[in-house]
C-alpha cells in the first residue's frame, strides 16, 4: 500500500516525511516551521475560557448584553496575543502541535485553539 503525507503530499516510505509529519520526537533545528493564522471566533474562545455554553452566549448577545471579557478576547486576537504558545496542544520544546501533528511557530494559531490559562 502506498501512503502519502497528508500535509505536503510526499510519498511516505520507511522514514518520516521531511515536512515533520508523524515524527514529533526529532529536533526542530533541521526542519522548517509552518505559520498558520486561522483563529477561532472570539465567541468560541470566550466560551472555552469562561466555560459558558455557546448557545447561552448567543442568547446574551441577541439580548444586547456584551460581556467585557468578550471585548478583551477580541482585542487579544486582533493584537495576536493568543497563539500556539497559549494552547494546550502545543509542545513548546520541540515546536510541535499534537492535535495537528505539525511543527508550527509559536505565533501560529488554528481553529482548534484551546487556551490553557483561564485569565
Amino acid at each position: 500500500m502506498v501512503e502519502f503525507c497528508p500535509d505536503c503530499g510526499n510519498l511516505l516510505r520507511k522514514k518520516p516525511c521531511p515536512c515533520g509529519y508523524n515524527d514529533p520526537d526529532s529536533p526542530s533545528e533541521d526542519r522548517s516551521l509552518l505559520k498558520i493564522w486561522k483563529p477561532p471566533t472570539p465567541n468560541i474562545i470566550y466560551c472555552k475560557i469562561t466555560a459558558t455554553p455557546l448557545e447561552k452566549l448567543k442568547k446574551m448577545l441577541s439580548k444586547g448584553l456584551r460581556p467585557e471579557r468578550l471585548k478583551e478576547v477580541r482585542d487579544k486576537i486582533k493584537n495576536h496575543l493568543f497563539s500556539c504558545s497559549n494552547c494546550v496542544y502545543y509542545h513548546e520544546e520541540i515546536n510541535h502541535c499534537r492535535l495537528r501533528n505539525k511543527f508550527l511557530t509559536e505565533d501560529s494559531i488554528c481553529k482548534s485553539f484551546e487556551p490553557f490559562e483561564k485569565t
